[in-house]
């Protein structure tokens, strides 16, 4: 994680991967599939290849699940009024609706398979059954606007997959935390492009999430 149609051309460094079953394989393809187009809309393709990748994706994207580029039409002037003053520090004004069914389903997919993922990694440990997995999404427009949680200091520097020279930072980073003393309770933080962010928190037990914390909840 993540898979290689998140990254420019496919080409994704070695590193954070893991065995998985056929079925959690499958499970998440056409989710992937949505996340990757959802990653690439900032900033914008900038030479001919990463265009016609994007378009691509899009065909594919709204193919496996239609309805998809319907989905995401929204009222512009709407998001305008909502954000007054604070839409000037905006680098573009094309809004997009990420909020629907196919989206958010996408997305909270995603996150939590690579949520078990960057857990494992950290502690070694398999989240058993009955584990949580609290995920959390920002958007670029929280970021522009200083609407990302203070507790995202808690993480320190990113990290991201690297080969020799050849270093993905600009489509994916990610920082992880956990509870030395249990390796029962991780959380990461993860970018992908300057489109979004996710916090996964990783509990084995509902009873280890820490009082204060919000999210969308996914059993394991």
């Amino acid at each position: 994680m993540p898979s290689r149609v998140v990254f420019d051309g496919k080409h994704r460094p070695r590193g954070l991967e893991f065995p998985s079953c056929q079925a959690c394989q499958d499970a998440t393809r056409k989710a992937e599939t949505v996340f990757a187009v959802l990653s690439r809309f900032y900033p914008d393709p900038t030479n001919s290849t990463q265009r016609a990748e994007f378009s691509k994706l899009m065909r594919a994207a709204e193919r496996h699940n239609p309805g998809f580029h319907a989905e995401m039409d929204t009222d512009q002037v709407g998001h305008l009024h909502r954000l007054g003053n604070a839409a000037h520090v905006l680098p573009s004004w094309n809004f997009l609706n990420v909020g629907g069914p196919i989206c958010t389903g996408s997305v909270s997919a995603f996150a939590v398979k690579l949520g078990l993922a960057l857990h494992y990694e950290i502690t070694q440990r398999i989240a058993p059954k009955g584990g949580v997995v609290v995920v959390a999404r920002f958007s670029n427009v929280d970021a522009f606007t200083g609407d990302m949680p203070d507790t995202l200091a808690l993480f320190g520097d990113g990290q991201t997959l690297e080969m020799g020279k050849f270093r993905v930072a600009e489509q994916f980073e990610y920082s992880s935390v956990y509870a030395a003393d249990t390796m029962s309770m991780s959380a990461h933080y993860a970018t992908f492009r300057m489109s979004m962010a996710l916090v996964m928190l990783v509990c084995h037990s509902e009873a280890d999430i820490p009082e204060g914390v919000h999210g969308d909840r996914f059993y394991v």
